[in-house]
């Protein structure tokens, strides 16, 4: 094999130097102190990128793709689980313009990392930057297959946590190590503020809903006290995350009202918000579809309530003219027991498939119809799949000035595709003919 590394110093050239010269030192790979390299036929171009991740890396990134068939950009970085190093791939998929947009992540070995990034560069991308902790490798593909390697110092600054290190600190919104009271309550968090192993992924679902909630804050009035009612609370963790977030660490004047069908889980809630002085949270047993509120409603929550109870907990929210509401939907049965067409048969005929596309299409149908109220909604993923397959929030801000649109095309061609239209759409046809 016949590898030319020709270093570049400004306008002077010095003669190839043998990649068998430079390849195992310094734990595989020695680019010694020079500062731009051409490499030009390579025919072991994977046995330079072994080199180079056994030397130390600490991240990896493909970009510049030659075209469509490639994803956008890939990401990688050395995670250790179980006391094995591995290689997290992260590929995106989807547009963010339209909502689709998702990051798909796989761990894999140093073998097979290498095939990867053998295939990807330079037949699919136009540049690879590898970092180890104290030097940046830029490799440049050419359309003639050529490489440049530009060597530089670190261009992204280290942390003081260990490369590789998968569990490593995370920022959270309520903090690993701070006592949080209803936490140990909850089973979550221990006297000492550490985080029950079995519960770390609980730990995880209540940060990241907060941080979709911290997204939308700026939305709420700040000039007077701010109502949330949470509909189908359940044991209520998310509520007293959430009033713990906005009151006790926010200082928010706030008032939220949980719901829930359940007399036990009810009670249980009050006494625990009896227990903590959270004055301003209040639980009620009841159904969505018959709570009203006297006073005006300034967001809507609904996490995994069942079937068409999501349609009233949105329903609820237009009616009141909600800033903001956030829901997460759950079992979604009434269109799956009604859709049909012909455009759609080779899916139905399979069970799951038909549960699945069901799904999809009735939250598409809940998101377009706040679309056509006013709203400026998202679908996003509430959590990991691999943690719950009810990973679907549709989140909905109302923008000043923004008034009802009117049914969509696209609304229309989903009905059209499912055979059927949904509760909510129904509830506030009635409501406007009742008014």
């Amino acid at each position: 094999m016949h590898v030319g590394l020709l270093q570049n110093a400004g306008n002077k050239r010095v003669p190839s130097i043998s990649l068998c010269d430079i390849m195992y030192r310094n734990a595989g790979i020695n680019f010694l102190n020079n500062t731009k390299y051409f490499i030009g036929i390579m025919k072991d171009f994977k046995q330079l990128i072994t080199g180079l991740i056994n030397a130390g890396t600490t991240k990896i990134s493909l970009s510049k793709p030659f075209n469509k068939e490639v994803p956008a950009n890939v990401r990688i970085r050395p995670v250790s689980i179980k006391g094995k190093t591995l290689y997290q791939v992260t590929t995106p998929i989807g547009d963010k313009r339209e909502n689709t947009y998702k990051e798909i992540h796989e761990n894999i070995g140093l073998t097979e990392l290498s095939d990867k990034i053998s295939a990807w560069f330079p037949a699919g991308y136009g540049q690879i930057l590898i970092e180890t902790a104290d030097e940046s490798y830029t490799m440049l593909a050419g359309r003639k297959g050529n490489v440049t390697v530009i060597k530089n110092k670190a261009v992204s600054k280290q942390s003081s946590v260990p490369a590789g290190m998968h569990n490593k600190e995370k920022q959270y919104l309520i903090k690993e190590g701070t006592y949080v009271p209803f936490l140990e309550d909850l089973g979550i968090m221990t006297k000492d503020g550490r985080i029950v192993k079995s519960k770390f992924d609980k730990f995880r679902q209540i940060n990241r809903y907060l941080e979709f909630v911290d997204d939308i804050l700026d939305k709420l009035p700040t000039d007077r006290k701010v109502t949330i009612i949470d509909f189908g609370c359940g044991r209520s963790y998310l509520t007293f995350a959430l009033y713990y977030y906005l009151s006790v660490k926010n200082s928010r004047s706030i008032h939220i009202i949980g719901l829930d069908l359940k007399s036990d889980v009810i009670a249980n809630c009050n006494r625990l918000r009896d227990k903590y002085g959270y004055d301003d949270l209040e639980f009620i047993q009841g159904d969505i579809e018959h709570f009203n509120n006297d006073t005006h409603v300034d967001m809507v929550i609904s996490l995994h309530a069942c079937d068409t109870a999501t349609d009233y907990a949105l329903f609820k929210g237009i009616k009141w003219n909600a800033e903001v509401i956030m829901a997460v939907p759950c079992c979604q049965h009434e269109l799956n027991s009604v859709i049909s067409g012909p455009e759609i048969d080779g899916v139905l005929q399979y069970g799951i498939l038909k549960d699945r596309l069901s799904a999809v299409i009735t939250d598409a149908m809940r998101a377009n119809i706040l679309k056509e109220w006013g709203y400026d909604t998202s679908v996003l993923e509430f959590i990991d799949m691999e943690h719950t397959p009810k990973n679907i929030m549709i989140r909905a801000v109302k923008k000043n000035g923004m008034t009802r649109n009117g049914i969509s095309e696209k609304e229309e061609r989903l009905e059209k595709l499912a055979g059927a239209d949904i509760t909510l759409k129904r509830l506030l046809e009635n409501e406007k003919n009742d008014t």
